[in-house]
């Protein structure tokens, strides 16, 4: 469904992402990993065609998105994305309700019923006693769980998601994290999102861990985070035996360097004359 063919990106001189080639499977929760700065956010914005990369493709359904034009791609990313963020990125002036609905009102091809829809998101998400409030007076995890039905309002068939827990508490977490998986089970959505919550990684079906710009691991199915863990953990002991024997050699090579005229020979006593 949504494909990335050798896809570079740069701000300057900093390389962000090097020649990506990926496959992303519809009906799949899919998780890009890495450390800060590995460029998992510039990646979801070039998924969405938000921002245009150096040289590459990106494939929606065999098409490829960037040679859309500016209107087409909007089209795109409301009828088919959903957009969740970690700073819930709602509008203060409407409610929770109205919140939901906005996505809707920019599409004239949406349901005439509309309204019953976001009743029905609301209810799925559990939030139907703060439908009327709005997002100053809301928790971290009541925000989310608006902005993530906000996100399906228009039935896309993917949604991207941005550190979707990363200032949520554990138990807010786990809540988050059973809403993607019974999106995927009950409306086959493709979620694509960037996070360093072990947690939602391990609820994955996929993990592309990026490193320096780069598709560093590809892992599928249960147990993925943990063969991650491993490598990361292997590499990091392969780092300190490098490190350590690098030390143990230099030692080895060093000798303490005598200063000509203070050596003595074997068997001789210093003598002193007495005038």
């Amino acid at each position: 469904m949504l494909e990335v063919q050798k896809v570079s990106l740069s701000f300057g001189e900093r390389i962000i992402l090097e020649d990506i080639s990926l496959k992303f499977e519809e009906g799949k929760i899919i998780a890009l990993t890495g450390k800060s700065g590995a460029g998992k956010s510039s990646l979801l914005a070039i998924l969405s065609g938000l921002m245009r990369p150096d040289s590459g493709n990106v494939l929606y359904e065999g098409q490829d998105i960037f040679k859309w034009g500016d209107w087409r791609r909007a089209r795109f990313r409301n009828r088919s994305m959903g957009f969740v963020f970690q700073f819930f990125n709602l509008f203060p002036d409407m409610t929770a309700f109205q919140n939901i609905l906005y996505p809707a009102t920019l599409n004239p091809h949406a349901d005439r019923n509309i309204k019953n829809h976001v009743a029905d998101l609301i209810s799925l998400l559990g939030i139907e006693k703060i439908s009327n409030q709005y997002p100053a007076t809301l928790s971290g995890g009541e925000r989310q769980r608006v902005a993530i039905a906000r996100s399906i309002i228009n039935n896309p068939k993917i949604i991207l998601a941005d550190e979707p827990t990363g200032n949520l508490d554990d138990e807010t977490t786990r809540g988050i994290i059973n809403l993607f998986i019974r999106l995927r089970e009950e409306r086959g959505i493709t979620t694509i999102l960037a996070t360093h919550e072990n947690e939602l990684v391990e609820h994955s079906d996929t993990i592309f861990h990026i490193e320096e710009g780069r598709i560093q691991t590809v892992e599928k199915g249960a147990g993925a985070l943990n063969t991650i863990k491993k490598r990361k953990s292997d590499k990091e002991k392969t780092g300190k035996k490098s490190v350590s024997a690098k030390k143990v050699s230099k030692k080895k090579t060093t000798k303490k360097k005598i200063p000509s005229g203070s050596r003595k020979t074997k068997g001789t006593k210093a003598t002193t004359k007495k005038k």
